[in-house]
C-alpha cells in the first residue's frame, strides 16, 4: 500500500484568503477593532501556530495552550461564513478533483491528509468544496495539540505505522511549502513539491524536494510521476 498524504490550501485549491479572514474576524474581536493584525507568514503554517503568533505578536505574552484553543475553535466558526464570501474568489486548481477521482478508485494507494488545519476546520473546507469523500480522515494528519508540522507529520506516521504496520510500501508528501517538504522529510517520505501557492518553483527548488512540478498534471502523468 502508498500512502499519498495532500496538503489542502494552496495545493488543492485556494480560498481567496477566506481563512485568513475568519482569523482576523476573531482576532479583532478579542483585542478590539482597531488594534492592527500582526504580519504573519501563514503558508504552510499550522492554525495553532498562527493563532498564538498573533495572540504574542500583538500582547507581548505568550498565550496559554487554552488560549490558543479558544481562538481556533472561534475561528473555525466564522471560516464557513468567509468560504461563502469568498466563493467567488475561490478555485480548485486544474486536474485536482481528476487526480482524487482516479487514485480513490486504486486499491494499491490510499490518500490522506496531512495539513495544518484541525480535523473540524479541514473538512469544512473540503466539504465546501465537494473533496471530502476522496479522503480517509480518520487516519490522517491534523494540527491536533500541534503547533509545528514535522509534530503532526510524526503524529500521522505513526497512526499509519498503528494501522498498516509493515503493508506501507512507501508515502508520498504533496505540498507547496517548504514546510511540507521539510515534514516530509522528517518521517522519511518521498516529497513532492508543487508551486500553485505562495512559493515559486524557484523558491522550493532550494529545499530539494524528491520531485518538484509546477502544478498538477494529469492523473496518468502523476502516476507515471510517482512510480518512476
Amino acid at each position: 500500500m502508498k500512502l499519498l498524504y495532500w496538503d489542502i490550501d494552496g495545493t488543492l485549491l485556494n480560498t481567496g484568503r477566506a481563512g485568513l479572514y475568519a482569523i482576523e474576524e476573531v482576532f479583532h474581536t478579542l483585542q478590539g477593532l482597531n488594534a492592527p493584525v500582526p504580519r504573519i507568514v501563514a503558508g504552510g503554517r499550522t492554525d495553532n501556530y498562527i493563532c498564538q503568533q498573533l495572540l504574542y505578536k500583538a500582547t507581548g505574552k505568550m498565550p496559554s495552550d487554552e488560549e490558543v484553543n479558544m481562538f481556533c475553535r472561534n475561528y473555525e466558526k466564522k471560516l464557513l461564513k468567509w468560504l461563502q464570501i469568498k466563493k467567488d474568489e475561490s478555485v480548485i486548481f486544474d486536474s485536482v478533483r481528476d487526480i482524487l477521482a482516479f487514485f480513490d478508485k486504486r486499491s494499491d494507494y490510499k490518500q490522506l491528509l496531512l495539513t495544518g488545519n484541525s480535523i473540524y476546520g479541514a473538512r469544512m473546507k473540503l466539504d465546501f468544496f465537494k473533496l471530502s469523500q476522496y479522503f480517509d480522515f480518520e487516519h490522517s494528519g491534523f494540527a491536533c495539540q500541534f503547533y509545528y508540522r514535522d509534530d503532526l507529520a510524526r503524529n500521522a506516521y505513526t497512526i499509519a505505522k498503528n494501522t498498516w504496520g509493515d503493508s506501507i510500501e512507501e508515502m508520498y508528501i504533496i505540498g507547496d511549502t517548504p514546510y511540507d517538504i521539510q515534514c516530509g522529510k522528517a518521517i522519511g517520505a518521498k516529497t513532492i513539491s508543487v508551486a500553485t501557492g505562495h512559493y515559486s518553483y524557484q523558491t522550493l527548488t532550494q529545499y530539494t524536494p524528491w520531485k518538484q512540478i509546477k502544478e498538477l498534471p494529469t492523473p496518468q502523468q502523476f502516476l507515471q510521476l510517482l512510480e518512476q
